[in-house]
């Protein structure tokens, strides 16, 4: 049975409107998908407070999943993958939100600082401008295709952890891709949002560009030694035969690319801006 809307309520259904699923009337939740019924109109409050509800309050998914990736990853990721998905953010949806932070820089330091940076880095450096110009063609390239690198990165690093772990049982290959979605995604947000705060420094920027690698590393180890309940002296020699497998890999890759360089005419003119940056020291 349905009502008419009036000035502060919607129109009542017998249904939920999101999973089309037999409603009782007094109904606070859909008993089939969890949803909860809304029986107001939007209004100013009731906006700001959904929108304090899921992002700023301390029972949202984002601020409770950012902090738990840090104080018990595994009860987030190890809760994704047996089941849990109301209470944290989804991986793919934390993958997502990284992806989009991302872009925020990639746009920002396109748009507004690209030019500015890259002249501070000079200065600070002692570089001439053809090994400017060709430092910024390189980074001006990654970031088009940071996006795409992101995604390719995920189911390598996946790989590499189960050849790592290939005598723990505990979780498989697609489980390994949760695990990444995760914490490649956590260090992510943490590292883009860090450089667009310190764009505005060449040697601030450096700094972070630098520090980022290495926490790369540390988090995920720490990951990995919370999931899998590593002692110290496992914790490093799984790190190194990471770093060591991921070496390999990373070294074909290169050779692969290269070929594509040499291929496309891209090495060439690399050369090219290589000798130019000589003859301008002389």
């Amino acid at each position: 049975m349905e009502t008419k809307p009036t000035e502060s309520k919607l129109v009542v259904v017998g249904y939920c409107r999101n999973c089309f699923k037999n409603l009782p009337p007094d109904a606070a939740f859909c008993e089939s998908c969890g949803a909860k019924i809304i029986k107001n109109r939007i209004t100013t409050k009731n906006l700001l407070e959904d929108f304090n509800d899921r992002f700023l309050s301390i029972d949202g998914a984002l601020p409770k999943t950012f902090i738990a990736l840090f104080t018990k990853p595994e009860d987030v990721i190890g809760g994704y993958i047996n089941g849990v998905r109301k209470r944290y953010i989804s991986a793919f949806g934390y993958f997502a939100l990284s992806l989009t932070i991302a872009g925020i820089y990639v746009f920002v330091i396109k748009e507004y600082f690209l030019d500015t940076l890259f002249d501070q880095l000079a200065l600070s450096s002692g570089s001439d401008q053809a090994q400017v110009d060709l430092t910024k063609k390189i980074t001006v390239g990654m970031n088009e295709y940071q996006g795409l690198l992101s995604i390719i990165s995920i189911p390598l690093l996946a790989l590499i952890s189960r050849i790592v772990f290939w005598n723990y049982k505990q979780f498989n290959y697609l489980e390994h891709v949760v695990i990444y979605l995760y914490a490649f995604s956590h260090i992510n947000i943490i590292f883009y949002a860090l450089i667009i705060l310190s764009i505005w420094s060449a040697p601030l920027y450096s700094f972070f560009s630098l520090v980022g690698m290495f926490g790369y590393i540390i988090y995920t180890g720490y990951v990995l030694k919370r999931l899998y309940n590593l002692n110290a002296a496992s914790l490093i020699l799984k790190t190194s035969l990471f770093l060591l497998i991921g070496s390999v890999l990373l070294l074909i890759l290169g050779i692969v690319i290269g070929i594509i360089m040499v291929k496309l005419g891209m090495i060439d003119e690399m050369l090219e801006n290589m000798q130019n940056a000589q003859s301008a020291k002389i």
